[in-house]
């Protein structure tokens, strides 16, 4: 189990917080959520907020700011729920591989909470991963719901164009996750069935189940190593 914090809104513009929640456990940051905030622009810009599209050019000036200082501290960059041009923006500055905790692929499920190609191909060159997630409307968005055929889509999507070593997996249980045949972790081997039916080995599950997650987390505190914070 990994600590994260899904908004990198709760720094406020004190980047001494980003210590104190490393501190206290926090393992990587979603830079924002439904809703622009100091460090980067949303996918999803928020009316009752009073966002606009694009304010912040993608990643702020404090954003370059927060990102090198999460880099210093091992904690991961997590892109998800960020707009593209902010997504590209991290994963060029980003000196450790950034995730994307819980999304899904555009080219399948035409959602502004996915990633298209481009993102995905630069994911790669970053070294990242995106971990596939189970919520039915990013899953498929025409759809009442999707099942876990459609959810596995996805991750063959990524895999055919990045590559197993960049793809993980995510239910977002408890964020409105849940497809038909995994609505919940009794239902897991479920996706495992899946994969194995698809020809996916049992070293691409593992990596596929968290392996290339764990990769990351190190690569993040290699990182921090390097620049002598761990």
């Amino acid at each position: 189990a990994v600590i994260g914090i899904e908004n990198g809104y709760v720094i406020g513009k004190d980047l001494s917080m980003l210590e104190v929640y490393r501190d206290l456990g926090a393992r990587y940051i979603t830079l924002a959520h439904n809703g622009n905030n100091d460090i980067a622009d949303s996918a999803q810009p928020s009316s009752r907020f009073g966002d606009v599209a694009g304010e912040n050019g993608g990643i702020s000036e404090f954003g370059e700011q927060v990102i090198a200082e999460m880099n210093r501290l091992g904690i991961l960059v997590d892109v998800s729920h960020i707009s593209k041009e902010a997504s590209l923006d991290a994963m060029r500055l980003s000196r450790a591989p950034v995730i994307a905790s819980h999304s899904g692929a555009h080219a399948v499920g035409k959602h502004a909470r996915n990633m298209d190609d481009e993102q995905l191909r630069a994911l790669k060159e970053n070294g990242g991963v995106i971990q596939a997630v189970a919520l039915s409307g990013f899953v498929k968005p025409d759809a009442v719901e999707a099942d876990v055929s459609d959810f596995v889509d996805h991750i063959d999507h990524v895999v055919a164009l990045i590559g197993v070593d960049h793809v993980g997996i995510s239910s977002d249980f408890d964020g409105g996750g849940g497809i038909v045949g995994w609505n919940d972790a009794s239902e897991t081997f479920n996706v495992t069935r899946e994969l194995v039916e698809r020809g996916y080995s049992e070293e691409d599950i593992r990596k596929l189940w968290g392996g290339n997650t764990l990769r990351i987390l190190r690569a993040a505190e290699d990182v921090a190593a390097e620049l002598g914070t761990l």
